[in-house]
């Protein structure tokens, strides 16, 4: 007998707000409160949370993602980027391996550097950003191809093994614990190439004509995704990154109104076809599911639920 298909699998990003959203700002975090659904069902399932360590090189919907996949999982060598290249039809040398290159804006706040989200970018700008970079990349033997605005493909023996830090995982952060800019003796020839290379392109972009009418300047870059091709997947997910841009812009009243707007038009479907919810936010994951069929649960379909707290009480 063949074996029972795995439920399908939705995966919603940035719909959980962190622990620590006590110690903001009285005003922003009353604001975020608001923001967060208000059903005591739904508010007690989202307590249920397992947590995902701050300073994992993965975002939480990114490994949820990949464990759902059934892809071997090495923290930073999830193969993102191999993935995309392979859908891509984007061949490379064997001994090469692949990330995703992301043009990003590094701001100063109070002595330390912090990366964060740029807005959005041109197909021009993106294009006369390419053309400017791509020399110096090649220079250390990394090949660029275009993927989407803002965000290229790249591969290089400088990638085949090594972990990286997502851009997920470490946008609106500081990038002292990622950039690791105290221990220069213990990186690699690789991490202090690639260092190097985030300085020049800082002094190119400084001065880049792109940057002369940005109202947020783009001022260097972020590598990850890098690892092995991952193995084909039979197993369905479906990644939902919708609430990740109203997050990033720290936004509570957009965050909350597509929080609502999802709970309808996905997570409630999911749940009433018997999929796993997952629910990720910057340092949790948090597992929803509807039990199995049964007596009780065939006569709940006869009237089924119009909304995310009725599934869950």
């Amino acid at each position: 007998m063949s074996a029972r298909p795995a439920a399908p699998v939705t995966v919603v990003s940035h719909a959980l707000l962190p622990p620590d959203l006590a110690q903001a700002h009285r005003l922003e975090r009353q604001a975020w409160q608001a923001a967060l659904p208000t059903h005591p069902a739904l508010r007690q399932a989202l307590k249920q949370r397992q947590a995902h360590d701050a300073q994992h090189l993965d975002a939480p919907h990114e490994w949820a993602r990949a464990q759902a996949l059934g892809w071997p999982l090495a923290p930073g060598l999830l193969g993102w980027a191999a993935h995309s290249a392979a859908q891509q039809g984007l061949t490379c040398p064997p001994e090469h391996g692949w990330a995703f290159i992301d043009l990003v804006h590094w701001r100063v706040d109070q002595g330390q550097v912090h990366l964060h989200h740029p807005g959005s970018i041109s197909a021009a700008e993106d294009q006369a950003l390419l053309n400017s970079m791509s020399p110096y990349f090649l220079e250390d033997g990394i090949h660029l191809h275009a993927l989407q605005t803002g965000r290229w493909l790249a591969h290089s023996v400088h990638f085949k093994h090594l972990a990286s830090a997502s851009l997920d995982q470490v946008m609106g952060r500081s990038m002292a614990a990622w950039l690791h800019t105290d221990d220069l003796a213990q990186q690699s020839d690789t991490q202090r190439l690639l260092r190097r290379l985030q300085n020049e392109m800082q002094m190119l972009l400084y001065t880049h004509a792109v940057n002369e009418q940005r109202a947020i300047s783009l001022n260097s870059f972020w590598w990850s995704g890098t690892g092995e091709a991952p193995p084909a997947s039979s197993h369905t997910v479906l990644l939902h990154l919708e609430l990740r841009n109203a997050y990033w812009a720290q936004d509570p009243t957009a965050w909350g109104a597509q929080w609502q707007a999802l709970s309808h038009e996905v997570m409630l479907p999911a749940l009433q076809k018997g999929h796993r919810l997952l629910l990720c936010g910057e340092q949790a994951i948090v597992q929803l599911q509807t039990p199995p069929p049964g007596l009780l649960q065939g006569l709940k379909n006869l009237w089924p639920p119009t909304a995310l707290h009725e599934v869950l009480s």
